[in-house]
């Protein structure tokens, strides 16, 4: 890009950020003024309309405290039907209702409005507002069931001297605090409604958002409830809000809401927006304009400066040539200043040709030697893989002797654990063959006193038998005596062969019992044979039982010792492995490294030849000049 067009392309920047910013200033300047004009705009609009609801409804109020006053006065039922069935009650409410507090009865001056019999008026909630407060009060809006307006009910209390008597109100339309709300839209840009302080809305120009939260005209935001100017998206523009309270109403917290377009509140300033940005655009383009003919003007002398570099540079390295320097511009002065230039730099392209040829040598012999440099390497790179591979196989021997040892010592482990198991095996078994082999001597004694109770058992056999012969005999005898006696000893006869026969069979009986205990004693003494027999048995088990047990121990220490020289024998694979391990790690590494000095050898042989054609090439170069 030519001086010309960048001197132009600078100022004409220069000049579009220069008016881009006032543009920019003075635009945000008016939409600041606007903003403020439409703020106080509103709340002059919004406090104007406000108070003249406050009065509108104050007045009600008042009007609806002075009936009270006046019924309160001369209180009688009669007394307060005449007076609220007055012409002006009628203008002022649609209707006036209330409710004694004796029957609950209704008042009204209209004659169709008269509810059912059941019909209470202390259960509405009209009538608990009324009675709580000390004078008369506003109810919350709402929807008259038969027409569908909205509506408003002033209510107050009624005293007999200073009893509590019932409530007297009045129903107020609010179509005219709506037809006074819509009457402000603003030029077309907004409209205005009335709601609650809870958010609630009372009166819309759009009838079907009375009674719905405020939020459901902003899509669901809640823009605070104060005065400041707020903007909200709604759909699809933004929307300037603000919120006017009904400062004096009285009983009531109510706001008069205002919602603008911005699009069209803010109009002036968006077309003043634009004229700012054509009138900067045209401004720039008249001074790009203006401002190319003065510089082509002005930068005339360097292009022929321009043409007198050409016809030097295409004096095919002709350094001898120079520039016409006459003159006292800054053209002139450049010439000068140039054929000096050319007058050093042909001494120093001398100099240069000079030294070229000293490098051309010198490279020639650099890149011999980084040849033969290359050679050894290669040959150092074969003899660090061999030593590399066979590091690695004496690495893997080490780790296959350790990972074997390890082996061979959790098995000397598992045969010390299987030996310390048999040792305990062994160890119950010598201790149960005691413990049998004394309760075998418990049993052989208990035997040999068996014995001894037989014998005894024989002995007195002996007796009864020995008395049984001799009442044997002394039946007889008294079976002979009786017979002698005849009749006289015949019943004592009797008694003797009763005697006789009791005493052979005591014989008989004695006899088998003795058979029985020569049968039980043959018994005793054999088993008491078996268990001697069996207690040397036990005796000879228990011994070898205890020498096994010795040859166990014996074994086991042999494990132990096993398994000490094994772990020796794997801590030294392990630290033998480590060692080779690390002697792999440092031959890789000087092989890698020497792969990298190889590699960065052939890079030093590959630009030396290339510095040799580069010189070639520079000294070919350095011969076009001609000096």
């Amino acid at each position: 890009m030519k001086i010309v067009h960048k001197a132009g392309l600078a100022a004409a920047t220069l000049l579009f950020i220069t008016t881009g910013l006032l543009s920019v200033t003075q635009v945000s300047q008016v939409r600041d003024a606007l903003h403020k004009q439409v703020s106080a705009g509103i709340a002059e609009s919004s406090g104007a309309l406000a108070r003249q609801i406050e009065n509108w409804l104050n007045a009600k109020l008042k009007l609806m405290g002075l009936v009270a006053q006046v019924i309160d006065s001369r209180y009688s039922p009669e007394n307060t039907q005449r007076i609220i069935d007055s012409p002006m009650l009628k203008d002022e409410f649609i209707l006036i209702f209330g409710a004694l507090q004796r029957d609950g009865k209704p008042l009204t001056n209209t004659p169709s409005w008269r509810p059912d019999a059941s019909w209470d008026g202390r259960t509405r909630p009209w009538y608990a507002v009324a009675k709580g407060a000390d004078k008369a009060v506003l109810t919350e809006p709402y929807i008259d069931s038969a027409t569908g307006e909205t509506l408003i009910s002033a209510v107050t209390r009624l005293h007999d001297g200073a009893t509590f008597a019932g409530v007297l109100g009045g129903d107020i339309r609010l179509k005219s605090v709506a037809d006074a709300i819509n009457t402000l839209d603003f030029n077309g840009a907004g409209h205005a409604f009335l709601l609650s302080r809870n958010g609630t809305i009372i009166s819309h120009p759009d009838s079907q958002y009375n009674g719905k939260p405020y939020s459901s005209l902003f899509d669901g935001q809640h823009p605070a409830l104060d005065s400041q100017l707020q903007t909200v998206r709604t759909g699809d523009h933004d929307s300037l809000v603000s919120f006017t309270p009904l400062t004096y109403l009285e009983g009531m917290d109510w706001l008069i809401g205002v919602v603008l377009d911005q699009r069209i509140v803010m109009a002036e300033a968006d077309s003043l927006t634009w004229r700012a940005v054509l009138a900067t655009l045209l401004g720039v383009l008249v001074s790009l304009v203006v401002l190319g003919l003065l510089l082509g003007r002005l930068l005339k002398p360097l292009e022929l400066l321009h043409r007198s570099f050409h016809e030097v540079n295409q004096g095919d390295g002709d350094l001898t040539r120079r520039l016409p320097d006459g003159g006292n511009d800054e053209v002139a002065l450049v010439s000068r200043e140039f054929n000096g230039f050319l007058g050093n730099l042909q001494n120093l392209i001398h100099q240069v040709m000079s030294t070229s040829n000293q490098v051309r040598e010198s490279t020639h012999l650099t890149s011999a030697e980084a040849t033969r440099t290359d050679e050894r390497l290669q040959r150092q790179l074969q003899e660090l893989d061999q030593l590399a591979t066979a590091m690695q196989e004496m690495a893997s021997t080490a780790e296959d002797v350790a990972r074997n040892a390890q082996a061979a010592a959790q098995a000397a482990v598992i045969a010390d654990e299987e030996a310390h198991g048999g040792e305990d095996v062994v160890r119950r078994s010598t201790a149960a063959i005691r413990q049998l082999a004394s309760e075998m001597d418990d049993t052989g004694h208990a035997i040999n006193d068996l014995s001894r109770l037989s014998d005894n058992i024989e002995s007195i056999l002996a007796v009864i038998t020995s008395i049984a012969e001799q009442t044997n005999l002394l039946a007889l005898n008294a079976a002979i005596e009786a017979a002698r006696a005849g009749e006289t000893g015949r019943g004592f006869a009797v008694v003797a062969d009763e005697v006789r026969t009791l005493a052979s069979r005591t014989q008989q009986s004695t006899q088998e019992i003795r058979q029985m205990i020569d049968q039980l004693q043959a018994g005793v003494r054999h088993a008491e044979s078996r268990m001697q027999h069996n207690r040397d048995s036990a005796g000879k088990t228990a011994e070898e039982a205890g020498a096994a047990n010795d040859r166990l121990v014996r074994i086991r220490q042999a494990i132990t010792r096993i398994n000490d020289m094994n772990t020796q024998i794997a801590t030294a694979a392990e630290q033998q492995s480590a060692t080779s391990e690390e002697i792999n790690r440092n031959t890789t590494t000087i092989r890698d490294i020497s792969h990298e000095v190889a590699a960065g050898t052939q890079v030093q042989v590959r630009q030396c030849a290339v510095m040799v054609e580069q010189v070639g090439q520079q000294h070919h170069l350095l011969g076009r000049f001609n000096l």
